[in-house]
């Protein structure tokens, strides 16, 4: 190789005639090409010689370099595709002197490179260019798409690797001086021989990728301005270096995007800065034409360039390039097109470039602090048509798609997917223009997305909706997306399900509360109008939305009641599904009792009862409602809302903070062994020293409220015992009746089932007596009352502690099936009366209010069910003005009557039942030693008609 520090000129130590041979013997050997080593061994050192002595002899000696080149790269290539090195001679002379003239251009660069290294540059560049587009098709050279195979090819090649060196080594010392020259150089190679030389680039871009990529992107800017504004047909041709450009930036992007990133805010920076006396206005649009062409570049403008598009910079960009678009309108028209098109193939970035268009087309002075610069009335006019062009022609897209059933790909609709739950906030925020264009993304986005997103946006507004405006947007989605998606509503019906049961977040009185005002709308619509509805989508939920019942929140447990009353009761509804939702009714229907405003209530105890219609429809349900309700109202729980006792808490063991039961102690104890004569053998029964167990604070309420709640509970006992039948005109039979419809024609059948009548009289029964002895229905002699007597006592607490059952048990009176089953119980009531009243000293009956109140519900109940004929069945009429003693007789008398005239469930023993004269005689003594008090009643008690025919009897 030759010496570096040799000098380029005549003056190397050889003369002119020497010189002159070289040439002579380089020109016979290049025209009469050589054939043994020799021949080409002088070849080579002529060639040498001639390019370092005779500097016009360049263009020829680096053509036969060119061939040399060639020559040993497809010796290479011929070499890998046999498997074996070539031992030939000819081979050995080129690579040495492909090394020597290596070693030449590189001193030729170091010495003098102003001269030699563009010329050097072009050579080997062009060289480069020519090699891997010939052997390009040769068996085992990597296709192009495989840049890294194709790089690792050349470079182990050993030519290409010296040629690579060389232009590598012009670009080091052009970089400094005249960088234009060298991306000139590389630019017209990449064009002529792209694809190609694609690894060409990637390498020397990777030696300089700063320099490189500037000062393509000036190239490039360059040769946009000269010819962008000219002419028509693709960009290749119209700009040719525009996709060579667009190549090399590709190429250096995975290594180093953040270089292209800051040389493309660089370019655009100082497209702004107007004192540099150039026009600036094409910037943009080249930068623009750029995305178009490589998806690094669009991901770039959309993230990092649009951040910079503030106000200042749109109105500053708006004036610098108005000229511009005066004189050529048609390419700024083109220009919108291809930002629509770049916006449509934006997925990452994509929701900041929606949020510039829609902040500068709709942003006023009251959206942004005082002072804040806003964008110019033309800039807001753009951004809204351009808006509008987006939508148009996403709709199209989406429209298209679906008609021909074929996957087009949406990527700036499949990046807003994953946004969708923030573009559906900001739909409920917003208002005007942008809230329609938000609305119109929205339904683009699902449809193209699919059902599963329709069904979670729906479900997003109904749990994040406060008012009804922003409700209305559910109705507007759903209309517009519902003829693509026809079962978007079912599913987002199950996305509120999965909601309410699943997510302790969600503001479920709210999501209710959506849903039940939703319902409302669609009950007051056309039945004509064909659309998925709420109530059939509910149905299959009704099970799972009757569990919800029982929420804490009153307030969610009436809305989802609500509900319930608007999709009715299925007509499948399973034995245990009426078991679940009556007793989740009954529940929450006392827990509405402890509300003490009475204006709430109402409204509530009409959706439990009507809740309780719907359900007693079921022959099955209607017997668990009223078991439930009736049970419910001597729970513990619930009878200090109907004026009962509560018992006294348990006591406590251990210390007095202590909250821990006898029952859990003793369950403690049981686990343990147990030892004879121990503490462990006996019943737990707490510590010793701990003085009296605590009384418990009663909350009671005021007479007013429990009389109120009382008369709510017989209301729901009667909607659920009587057998109704509701006809509504103009309303065929089995419709479901929508909530707050009124009815023009309700006929109801009052008449209490026997079934139920019979279930009713069993529970007071089961639910009193403390055993199944005396249960049966007939009254004994009075003696044998003393047998009882602790039995009749606790029947008797039972009802003192349960005031309710007097009321329950005067609603169902007049039904003779009920009181045939409750005789034991009223049976030990009236035991207990007549023994209170025998042994009372009181003066006056009045003076025990309590038992005599009791005695006249006994009465009464007796009378109305018909099991105690006139004048007995008014005898209660008197107890207020008599004594102790007397009603004593008088309940004596009754006692005596039942027992002769057991209570039966036959209809018409009991319309035969009459009093006789002996039944009498005690009522008419009292009534004798009472005249002056009940003399002007005495007809009624005993008429006149009555008295000769006993008399009548008395005397036969």
């Amino acid at each position: 190789m030759a010496a570096a520090t040799e000098s380029p000129n005549i003056s190397s130590g050889y003369s002119p005639q020497e010189i002159l041979q070289e040439v002579r013997n380089f020109l016979h050997g290049a025209n009469y090409k050589a054939q043994n080593q020799k021949q080409r061994e002088s070849l080579a050192q002529s060639a040498l010689i001639l390019l370092r002595t005779l500097p016009t002899a360049r263009h020829a000696v680096l053509e036969y370099m060119a061939n040399m080149f060639d020559e040993a790269v497809n010796n290479y290539l011929l070499e890998m595709d046999i498997g074996h090195k070539v031992t030939d001679t000819g081979s050995q002379v080129i690579d040495s002197f492909l090394h020597d003239a290596c070693g030449v251009l590189h001193a030729f660069i170091q010495t003098n490179s102003v001269a030699w290294a563009p010329i050097i540059s072009s050579w080997s560049l062009e060289l480069l260019g020519h090699i891997s587009s010939k052997y390009a098709d040769r068996r085992g050279v990597p296709h192009t798409g495989s840049l890294n195979e194709l790089l690792q090819l050349w470079l182990t090649c050993v030519p290409t690797k010296l040629l690579i060196e060389v232009a590598t080594e012009c670009f080091a010392q052009m970089v400094s001086g005249a960088p234009e020259n060298c991306v000139d150089s590389l630019l017209e190679a990449s064009v002529k021989y792209t694809p190609h030389f694609d690894w060409v680039v990637a390498h020397i871009g990777s030696a300089f990728p700063r320099t490189i990529i500037t000062r393509v992107l000036m190239c490039g800017l360059k040769d946009y301005c000269h010819h962008g504004n000219h002419g028509d047909g693709n960009v290749d041709t119209k700009i040719p270096k525009m996709g060579s450009v667009v190549g090399i930036l590709g190429h250096l992007a995975s290594k180093h995007g953040h270089d292209i990133r800051d040389a493309l805010l660089t370019l655009f920076q100082e497209s702004l800065d107007t004192s540099r006396g150039t026009s600036k206005a094409t910037t943009v649009p080249f930068l623009l034409q750029l995305a178009s062409m490589s998806p690094l570049l669009l991901h770039i403008l959309a993230t990092d360039l649009v951040n910079m598009l503030n106000a200042t910079v749109l109105n500053h960009l708006h004036v610098q390039m108005q000229p511009w678009v005066s004189n050529y309108p048609q390419e700024f028209k083109s220009m919108m097109t291809l930002v629509v098109h770049l916006v449509m193939q934006t997925d990452v970035g994509a929701d900041k470039v929606l949020h510039f268009l829609v902040y500068n087309a709709t942003v006023t002075k009251d959206d942004v602090p005082e002072g804040t610069i806003l964008p110019l009335p033309e800039i807001q006019k753009m951004c809204s048509a351009l808006l509008d062009q987006i939508l148009n022609e996403t709709q199209a897209s989406i429209y298209r798609r679906g008609r021909l059933e074929s996957s087009i790909d949406l990527p700036f609709l499949g990046a807003l997917g994953t946004k969708l739950s923030t573009l559906t906030k900001d739909l409920l925020n917003s208002t005007g223009q942008r809230c329609k264009w938000l609305q119109r993304l929205i339904c683009y986005i699902i449809l193209y997305k699919g059902e599963k997103f329709g069904a979670d946006t729906l479900a997003f507004i109904l749990s994040n909706a406060v008012n009804n405006e922003q409700l209305a947007q559910f109705i507007k989605i759903q209309q517009n997306i519902e003829m693509g998606m026809g079962q978007v509503l079912s599913g987002c019906v199950q996305q509120v399900m999965d909601l309410l049961q699943h997510q302790r977040s969600t503001n479920k009185l709210r999501l209710l509360n959506n849903l039940y005002a939703l319902t409302k709308w669609e009950a007051s619509l056309d039945k004509t109008i064909i659309r998925a509805t709420f109530k059939s989508c509910l149905e299959s939920h009704w099970e799972c939305l009757s569990k919800l019942l029982l929420n804490d929140d009153v307030q969610v447990s009436m809305v989802i009641l609500k509900l319930l009353n608007y999709v009715t009761v299925p007509r499948n509804l399973s034995s245990g599904a009426a078991l679940s939702v009556c007793g989740s009714l009954v529940a929450l229907f006392f827990n509405v009792l402890n509300t003490e405003d009475t204006r709430a209530v109402n409204p509530m105890v009409q959706a439990c009862k009507r809740c309780a219609r719907l359900l007693s429809s079921r022959p099955y349900a209607q017997s668990i409602l009223v078991r439930y309700l009736i049970e419910g109202a001597v729970d513990c729980e619930n009878k200090h809302l109907l004026g009962g006792k509560t018992d006294l808490g348990t006591a406590t063991s251990g210390s007095r903070d202590s909250h821990t039961s006898l029952r859990a102690e003793n369950k403690k104890h049981g686990v343990s062994l147990t030892t004879l004569r121990s503490h462990s053998s006996v019943f737990h029964a707490g510590v010793i020293g701990h003085g009296l167990r605590a009384k418990t604070k009663l909350h009671t309420l005021s007479k007013e409220l429990v009389d109120r709640n009382c008369l709510f509970l017989e209301e729901m006992l009667w909607d659920c015992c009587k057998e109704h039948r509701t006809k509504v005109v103009g309303q065929s039979e089995g419709q479901g009746e929508a909530e707050g419809q009124e009815k023009t024609h309700v006929s109801y059948n009052l008449r209490i089932p026997p079934d139920l009548c019979r279930m009713i009289g069993t529970l007071l029964v089961e639910m009193t007596t403390p055993d199944v002895l005396y249960n049966n229905r007939f009254w004994p002699e009075e003696e044998s009352l003393k047998m009882t007597v602790e039995r009749d006592l606790h029947v008797w607490k039972f009802f003192d502690d349960n005031p309710v059952l007097w009321r329950i048990l005067q609603m169902v009176a007049g039904n003779t099936l009920v009181i045939s089953r409750c005789s034991a119980v009223l049976k030990s009531l009236t035991a207990t009366m007549m023994h209170h009243f025998e042994l009372s000293r009181e003066k006056m009956a009045t003076n025990t209010p309590k038992q005599l109140e009791s005695a006249c519900y006994l009465v009464r109940s007796l009378g109305k069910s018909g099991l105690l004929p006139h004048p007995l069945n008014i005898m209660s009429e008197l107890f207020p003005s008599l004594t102790p003693y007397e009603v004593y007789l008088i309940l004596l008398a009754i006692w005596r009557f039942m027992k002769e005239n057991p209570p039966t469930e036959d209809p018409d023993e009991v319309t035969r039942r009459v009093c006789e004269p002996r039944h009498l005689e005690v009522v008419k003594s009292i009534v004798h030693c009472n005249i002056e008090t009940f003399g002007q009643f005495y007809a009624r008690f005993f008429p006149q008609g009555a008295d000769v025919k006993q008399e009548e009897d008395g005397e036969s």
